[in-house]
């Protein structure tokens, strides 16, 4: 087992420098005020992940770089947490305050920090950086300020070899705020969320880059007449003409920014948590069409899993890449007292499918003779219509993305 875990993490090594992991991060907010916030994981090898609960009282501690004892500290919040490779930290998860934390991939930029003498106390391997934050806040405000007062330094783990993974985080909380933290030559960066994240170049290109699009609409545009003739659109959808379409991390961040801006918002958590399934399906995976060559070895990614966590109600939803029936744990139910066990199962399941035939044995259609002949309908009389009454009715107006 150790062997295979040591191979793969070599090859996970090569992937850091000839691919991007491709993972997407996104907010949905619903009328009502629901906050569902939305993720996606692929990677180039089984992770194998687990869902976690974490109770409230559990302590962490680790050794800093000059080998002097680090930050400790007993988690204030109980927590569910995803972990990679049965390694148990957090890759993503919530708190039951919720308050959210996810780990995307960063390759080329990130480099954590160092850590000054003396501030051994103030220090977190980057490994539990997402555990410090889960365990110990509620709200967005609250992990920006401490933020800074830390340094967050490069680890290995001795069961994964010498890989050290290139990540960013983003934060979020019930309120609808969200922050996103890097690591870039060797400083902390932090910045406001704007709605959506990916993966590489940094997060403040990607921001930057988006005016670029500013073009692209929802609506056809108008037909032109060219020596009088009309050319008009072929279909619906023209008005993204230019929208990216491939799985990069620029254009995941672009489509889903645009999906965003102009799906209609919808009425409650229920919603929130479907429209978030449809736009988040736009960036799915599937084996073999993001492969890379790696010395001989050809490689590919998939959507391992994806989350959904309604940070309003704090229930965490989930799908597999092999099950894409949605499931889905209530943190209320959840026990997080400090003497409470810690519960581990697998994400990973068979395929789900529900078996309705014998409900469509027992829908018998009704036939003509069954039907009743509706009674005849009263003469109408229509009065004088205004052309102003026979316009077209207006088209809803688009929702825009919520603001921090």
């Amino acid at each position: 087992m150790r062997g295979i875990l040591y191979t793969t993490l070599a090859l996970a090594s090569s992937l850091s420098i000839s691919t991007s992991i491709a993972c997407t991060d996104f907010r949905v907010a619903a009328k009502d005020g629901t906050q569902v916030i939305a993720r996606s994981m692929e990677f180039a090898m089984p992770l194998n992940s687990d869902i976690i609960s974490i109770p409230r009282g559990t302590a962490y501690g680790n050794t800093a770089p000059d080998g002097k004892p680090s930050m400790s500290w007993k988690s204030k919040y109980g927590y569910v947490m995803v972990d990679g490779l049965k390694q148990v930290f957090t890759i993503d998860g919530m708190n039951e305050a919720g308050l959210s934390f996810e780990y995307l991939y960063l390759p080329g930029f990130t480099q954590y920090q160092t850590v000054p003498a003396g501030k051994d106390n103030q220090a977190i391997p980057y490994f539990y950086f997402g555990d410090w934050v889960l365990g110990n806040f509620k709200s967005v405000d609250e992990v920006r300020q401490a933020l800074a007062n830390v340094y967050v330094y490069s680890q290995t783990l001795p069961a994964i070899g010498e890989m050290v993974f290139p990540l960013h985080a983003a934060i979020h909380d019930a309120s609808g705020k969200g922050i996103v933290v890097e690591f870039i030559n060797g400083q902390m960066q932090i910045s406001d969320y704007v709605g959506v994240m990916t993966n590489a170049p940094t997060y403040q290109w990607h921001v930057q880059n988006l005016p670029q699009y500013l073009n692209l609409s929802p609506y056809n545009p108008k037909p032109v007449i060219a020596n009088g003739i009309s050319y008009g659109a072929n279909g619906e959808g023209a008005g993204m003409i230019g929208l990216p379409g491939d799985i990069s991390p620029a254009s995941r961040f672009t489509k889903i920014a645009f999906m965003l801006q102009y799906a209609y918002q919808v009425e409650n958590a229920t919603s929130a948590v479907n429209l978030a399934e449809h736009i988040i399906n736009n960036v799915d995976i599937p084996a073999g069409i993001a492969r890379a060559n790696n010395n001989g070895q050809e490689t590919y990614e998939t959507t391992e899993w994806t989350v959904f966590k309604d940070l309003t109600h704090k229930v965490f939803y989930y799908h597999t890449y092999q099950d894409l029936t949605l499931r889905s744990v209530d943190l209320k139910q959840v026990d997080f007292s400090e003497k409470a066990p810690k519960l581990v199962m697998p994400l990973s399941s068979a395929p789900t499918v529900l078996d309705v035939t014998g409900k469509f044995k027992l829908s018998f259609m009704q036939t003509k003779a069954d039907v009743p002949t509706p009674a005849a309908a009263p003469a109408l009389t229509v009065a004088p219509t205004s052309a102003a009454a026979l316009a077209p009715a207006a088209d809803p107006t688009p929702a825009t993305e919520p603001k921090n």
